[in-house]
């Protein structure tokens, strides 16, 4: 055989092995795109599943928002109401007080202060002085048989016969109508 047949054949064999080459190139491109491809579908899926948990999460909290601004404002009426009951009555408890202040000055001179309840137990007056004005408040308005027999000089024990009350009860009364004097001076 010639050089040129060797040469013809040696290019044939080439051919034929340049034919089976690239498809094993090609198959395993193909194996590799579909790996690729498989691979962006599982990316995608994963990626669309994320998505819709957090559309699930947005909800929720949106729901929870709206729940909590419901009662936010729930709570917000809840107060109003209790402040302007609030204001009212210190509305009310100022006008009292304005009434008694006024009823106070009616009456300029303060009560008698009260003698020791041992001494008055020992010593009646039966002297009778002219009795000055007093203020009337009113723990005095609500007990005047108790004060008229108070300023007339009676004891804590003759006052609590006569009015059939316990001494301790007459002795609180006369308390507090010092403080309620105190308050009003």
């Amino acid at each position: 055989m010639s050089n040129w047949s060797y040469i013809v054949l040696l290019g044939a064999v080439v051919v034929v092995a340049s034919l089976f080459l690239p498809r094993k190139q090609q198959s395993q491109e193909l194996k590799d795109t579909r790996n690729m491809e498989i691979a962006l579908e599982q990316f995608m899926e994963n990626t669309e599943q994320d998505h819709q948990d957090l559309v699930k999460l947005v909800t929720v909290l949106r729901e929870e928002g709206k729940t909590q601004n419901e009662q936010s404002k729930q709570r917000l009426m809840e107060l109003e109401n209790k402040c302007s009951l609030l204001e009212q009555q210190l509305g009310f408890l100022q006008q009292q007080r304005q009434n008694d202040m006024m009823a106070a000055q009616a009456y300029s001179v303060p009560i008698q202060t009260a003698a020791p309840a041992f001494q008055a137990a020992t010593v009646e007056s039966t002297v009778e002085d002219p009795e000055p004005q007093q203020v009337v408040s009113g723990i005095q308005s609500r007990y005047a048989d108790l004060f008229e027999l108070y300023n007339q000089g009676k004891s804590i024990e003759a006052i609590a016969k006569k009015l059939s009350m316990n001494k301790g009860e007459v002795q609180l009364i006369l308390q507090l109508a010092k403080q309620e004097e105190k308050v009003y001076v």
